[in-house]
């Protein structure tokens, strides 16, 4: 069978996964490399290293990095106001970059074109050719949960971005061919069940995120990018909240904190119990070394990788039932829930104290993710999707 031609639009350049689109493009990118020729168009509003895109460059024919600059973001933001559009559509919106991969890829005339996320719809949906558009998450939902822990000016801002992206997710649902989505609670934000949305999971790589034994230096694990801001209030959540609690009761208690972008202010609460790492080039290092992972997320929607690879590693984990929306995993066999500080603080200590409880979570968990979130698995469905 020959190999099909896919132009792949993203908003970032998918390396190194830092970030979730990354994670998720980049491992579509590795399957879909397998029998397809693929040919990728890229925005960045950062430098791209060569290390970096010469990891991406191996599984691709061809790779196009656009530069957006700071002064015409601020010009596109502006646009983006008046014109009613979310603020991360008109962020990444840039008529010249638009001109130029519209132009590459009519000359390509691919067998199908992929965009990730409401930032490339307006790259993509006028094209001649199949066009697959993927949500990734429900946007206007993780916005609705934002402005409801926001105040003043920042709730506004959300509120308002909710009901563009609301509008904006709908005509989406009628630009493009076919369209994807990150799990079936996203999915019931959106559309519904006849309408053009197929679930197109995350995966965990069970094969590197395999525990190995090592000392455990931490109680607690929290991970992900801090500049996310999902991330940066589970965090101050965490400090503020859950550990003068835990540390009244456990004197000894710490918590590793690791990811990039780390908000300077966030120095303010480090202690001798609570440690910041920063980025760290083999999170699994992180995993091994902690014995419970905690996710106090309220805000944010899709599935968050951080669980899938927490689980993968067998580190016992308590979140949020907001979070477990996407997840799906059984409540008090896979994780344990908690919704409030003082929630969260019994479901830690029960932990802590109990070992064979660790270890039951442990194996649950760890079979969970075999079970239902393979790469492989989530990918052949995309390329059915994309190729049919």
């Amino acid at each position: 069978m020959s190999r099909k031609k896919i132009a792949i639009v993203l908003s970032r350049f998918p390396y190194p996964l830092n970030k979730g689109d990354k994670l998720r493009a980049f491992h579509q990118i590795i399957f879909l490399a397998k029998q397809n020729d693929i040919f990728l168009y890229c925005l960045s509003d950062e430098k791209v290293h060569e290390n970096d895109f010469n990891e991406v460059k191996k599984y691709c024919v061809s790779v196009d990095i656009f530069e957006l600059k700071k002064t015409s973001i601020a010009w596109n933001l502006m646009n983006a106001f008046f014109k009613k559009w979310p603020a991360q559509v008109g962020y990444f919106l840039n008529a010249d970059i638009q001109k130029k991969i519209k132009t590459s890829i009519l000359e390509l005339k691919p067998d199908v074109v992929y965009g990730q996320l409401a930032r490339t719809a307006f790259y993509i949906k006028d094209l001649p050719f199949k066009r697959v558009i993927d949500f990734q998450d429900a946007f206007s939902t993780n916005y609705i949960r934002i402005a409801e822990n926001s105040i003043f000016f920042k709730k506004l801002f959300y509120q308002r971005e909710s009901k563009l992206m609301k509008s904006f997710e709908q005509n989406m649902l009628s630009w493009f061919d076919a369209s994807t989505i990150i799990s079936d609670f996203d999915k019931s934000q959106i559309a519904n069940e006849n309408e053009n949305l197929a679930v197109v999971s995350n995966g965990v790589d069970t094969h590197y995120f395999t525990p190995t034994p090592k000392e455990k230096k931490y109680d607690l694990l929290f991970c992900g990018n801090l500049s996310y801001l999902p991330n940066k209030n589970a965090v101050i959540f965490l400090c503020e909240k859950i550990m003068p609690l835990l540390i009244d009761k456990i004197p000894t208690i710490k918590i590793n904190i690791v990811g990039g972008s780390s908000p300077s202010d966030f120095k303010k609460y480090e202690s001798n119990h609570i440690h910041f790492a920063g980025w760290i080039d083999d999170v699994r290092i992180a995993y091994n070394e902690t014995r419970i992972f905690v996710a106090p997320l309220f805000t944010g929607a899709g599935l968050q990788n951080k669980l899938l690879e927490a689980m993968s590693m067998q580190v016992p984990c308590v979140t949020s039932s907001v979070t477990n929306a996407s997840l799906k995993a059984t409540e008090n066999k896979h994780v344990l829930i908690a919704n409030n500080e003082y929630e969260f603080v019994e479901k830690i200590i029960q932990l802590l104290n109990d070992l064979q409880l660790q270890n039951t979570f442990k194996k649950n968990a760890r079979t969970f993710v075999e079970a239902y979130y393979s790469w492989d698995k989530a990918n052949r469905i995309l390329e059915d999707i994309l190729l049919k």
